[in-house]
């Protein structure tokens, strides 16, 4: 937050203080935009447009200059640094900016666009750098570059912050959810959040609950109070499964961000069932009354196919002796 008060500070001071108050007085040209503002790493490549029109009645001329320029802890520009004070020109943040340095001429009312390309150079130290890309009017470029020194030019400041977050990190080390959900408060989803830099982290992001066809069913925001998590410690946060989803199979999606300039992300997937409690008796309910018609269904079917009717019963009495002869009988006893 430091930075963001100290470049608002520089930007009223370029337009304000004593050193660059020329640059913004009723002139017959101007520079847009007039403040240039990026966070970068090292080796990132960004290109900006600079917008020069001429809103005089005459030809101008003009040579483009790129300057670093010093900034107090206050955020307020004190100088020029001349290229010969520069220790290391590879890593000062002039050898980074590209810009035609050709002369620029516009007619009245003309206006010309300049790219402007800035390429960190991967060797330079982590910080704040500024730089001040003018456009001063004269006859050659000595002249003109005089004016840049005297304040009396417009142009474009550019402030460079390289690798601000790279103490920022973030990691995932367990993402679990109860195997079973049975009612509202059994549907615990948990997860472990270990910040092992040493800048302090604020986890962002959503729980994405997806049914087995891959359908998001519903989301769960994560950390909603923003909870700091300090350097080299780690958190514990917990969320419960929504209880308005249906029976079923899901697939819960955890996405965290972090990081306030350049976002970055850590990701886990965990599955899990919903089967509420009063689905469950009223399912058992209904496999035991199946149960219970089929076992009675079967059970009289087989009775009653062992029963005999009495139509087609035949009572048979026996008598105790032996009967007299009869002429019909035939005598077993003789043989042929």
């Amino acid at each position: 937050m430091t930075y963001k008060l100290n470049f608002l500070c520089l930007l009223v001071c370029v337009i304000a203080s004593g050193v660059f108050a020329p640059l913004y007085a009723l002139a017959s040209y101007s520079v847009s935009p007039l403040v240039i503002d990026h966070e970068l790493e090292k080796r990132d490549m960004v290109t900006e447009t600079i917008t020069i029109t001429n809103n005089g009645t005459s030809l101008l001329r003009l040579y483009p200059t790129v300057n670093e320029i010093s900034v107090d802890e206050g955020g307020k520009v004190e100088t020029f640094v001349e290229p010969a004070m520069v220790e290391d020109r590879a890593t000062s943040i002039t050898s980074w900016l590209e810009i035609s340095r050709a002369r620029i001429e516009l007619a009245p009312g003309e206006s010309k666009e300049l790219e402007l390309s800035i390429k960190v150079n991967p060797e330079v130290a982590s910080g704040e750098y500024h730089a001040f890309v003018g456009f001063p009017e004269g006859s050659n470029r000595p002249e003109a570059e005089k004016r840049v020194y005297e304040g009396s030019a417009p142009g474009t400041v550019v402030r460079i912050g390289v690798d601000k977050v790279q103490n920022q990190f973030l990691r995932l080390d367990r993402f679990s959810v109860e195997k079973f959900v049975k009612s509202a408060t059994d549907g615990l989803m948990s997860y472990v959040l270990n910040n092992p830099g040493d800048d302090p982290v604020i986890p962002r992001g959503e729980i994405i609950i997806y049914d087995n066809n891959g359908i998001e069913v519903t989301t769960v925001p994560i950390n909603p109070e923003g909870v700091v998590i300090n350097g080299k410690a780690q958190m514990d946060f917990s969320a419960f499964v929504p209880n308005n989803i249906p029976m079923g199979k899901y697939k819960a999606f955890l996405s965290v961000e972090y990081g306030e300039h350049q976002t970055a992300s850590v990701h886990d997937t965990a599955f899990f069932y919903v089967l509420p409690i009063w689905n469950l008796i009223i399912i058992f309910a209904i496999v035991l009354a199946i149960a219970l018609a089929i076992a009675l269904y079967v059970h009289r079917k087989y009775d009653l196919a062992g029963e005999v009717s009495d139509a087609d019963s035949v009572a048979m009495y026996i008598r105790q002796g032996t009967s007299e002869g009869k002429e019909h009988d035939i005598d077993l006893t003789q043989k042929n």
